[in-house]
């Protein structure tokens, strides 16, 4: 049977619970990083507004884009309610639902855009040419050092205002690693976490309490095969389509052969549903997931409020090497650069980086603040695992960047990624091992030369 013909035919079984969506190529270099010596009354300080004073703006009318639905969009229009109260300025909300994407690529194709819009992920991957920059704006200063790796281009350039984030790492079960005598803290390089997961199984429990899904096999990746002194450094070749995935079967794929060989993973994995996941992870029977972000501890405390977690990044490959966090986009909003309500559209952006008004969003979609004035605000479960991996992990060398597939995957990747990590349970032999190299080049090549094409 062919690859493509077995490709066509596998399934991905379990909910991809982690946040990586594939991308297109982005060429920008890693992002600078915000001075972290700023006391907290210093990042709360209200920066001057951008506009200036004596600008009146009552009496534009601005259209704004959004994805949110539900109570999030009844949050949003209350808080777009009090903005048109304070500027006199009239608001259209554009709700696209699930059109949301295939709409504003069809107004891009015309240059008609809205005022403002959510990028919903793509600030620089898919939307820079048709946004503003705004570098200059006063609320840039006020971002978390995490924020910039992702929404920062190579020269400077910020194009979104964005109140909240999505991170991505390794998630810890406290009690799990207690039981086994295992100190998350001290590991760093998969070789620890190998040698961790070895004590896990010999106390009786799971170490990788994980389901099958494309991010055991997309969200890590580049801790083996991309990052700065990485087991292999091979970005560039990702990214003009030369890749040919042997590195990535010599690094994370063999790592991932070990441990299933090892029982390191459920036996039932390949049927397993999300709930058996949370489920067994809030019970304190798995140590770790892997390539996850903490709303699904958020769901594990909902079933055991006693349960003790922790977030950390996701591991070097050599010493020497970056531990990783990837961040996505969270709530984010940028100006259309052909606006014909500039000054109206940044007062709008103002507005949403107030701190009351970005925390009050935040805590409607769930999502982590990253903002320092709006963290000094948010007691979200999220932001204080967060922060609490800053703190213990002060020593560690970690790295904030955009998704690994996103940033060098060609789009449509992340559910090669799920049917490859089936076939790898399904077999982890070499020939096995063979089959999903074969499968990713195969797939990466034809996505990549679409991409060109289109």
């Amino acid at each position: 049977m062919s690859m493509k013909k077995l490709g066509s035919i596998l399934l991905s079984t379990a909910m991809v619970m982690s946040l990586a969506a594939c991308g297109s190529q982005n060429t920008s270099a890693p992002a600078a990083t915000t001075d972290d010596s700023a006391t907290k009354e210093e990042a709360a300080a209200p920066a001057e507004s951008a506009v200036a004073a004596d600008t009146d703006v009552s009496g534009s009318t601005l259209e704004v884009a959004v994805t949110y639905t539900g109570d999030q969009a009844t949050t949003f229009q209350g808080l777009v309610d009090k903005f048109e109260e304070e500027y006199g300025v009239t608001v259209n909300i554009a709700e696209y639902g699930d059109d949301y994407e295939n709409t504003l690529k069809t107004r891009m194709a015309s240059n008609e855009l809205p005022d403002v819009f959510q990028t919903h992920g793509w600030s620089l991957l898919r939307y820079k040419e048709y946004l503003m920059n705004l570098q200059d704006q006063p609320w840039v200063s006020d971002y978390d050092e995490s924020a910039l790796g992702v929404i920062q281009d190579d020269d400077g350039a910020i194009y979104v205002l964005m109140i909240s984030e999505l991170i991505n790492g390794t998630l810890v079960n406290l009690d799990a690693c207690d039981a086994a005598g295992v100190d998350p803290y001290a590991i760093h390089t998969w070789d620890d976490f190998t040698e961790a997961c070895a004590k896990i199984k010999a106390s009786g429990l799971t170490p990788l309490n994980v389901v099958s899904n494309p991010g055991l096999l997309a969200n890590f990746a580049g801790t083996f095969v991309s990052y700065e002194g990485e087991m292999f450094e091979d970005s560039a070749a990702m990214l003009d389509g030369s890749f040919d995935w042997q590195d990535y079967k010599d690094s994370l794929v063999k790592y991932m052969a070990n441990w299933i060989d090892s029982g390191y993973y459920y036996d039932d994995i390949l049927t397993m549903a999300d709930t058996d996941m949370t489920e067994r992870f809030a019970a304190g029977k798995g140590a770790f997931s892997l390539g996850n972000d903490p709303s699904v501890m958020l769901t594990c405390l909902s079933l055991n409020p006693d349960a003790r977690f922790a977030f950390m990044p996701s591991f070097a490959s050599k010493e020497g090497g970056k531990e990783h966090v990837g961040i996505g986009e969270g709530d984010t909003f940028g100006i259309w650069k052909d606006t014909g309500n500039a000054d109206a559209a940044k007062l709008f952006l103002e507005y949403m980086a107030r701190p009351e008004v970005a925390q009050e969003m935040n805590a409607a979609t769930g999502k982590i603040s990253c903002l320092k004035s709006t963290m000094e605000i948010d007691d979200s479960y999220g932001l204080q695992v967060f922060q609490e991996m800053k703190e213990k992990c002060a020593d560690c060398d970690i790295f904030y960047e955009n998704l690994w597939d996103r940033q060098y995957m060609p789009s449509g990747m992340w559910s090669i990624f799920g049917n490859a990590s089936d076939m790898l349970f399904d077999d982890d032999s070499e020939a096995g091992q063979d089959e999903v190299i074969e499968y990713l080049l195969e797939n990466y090549q034809d996505l990549y030369d679409a991409a060109q094409e289109g």
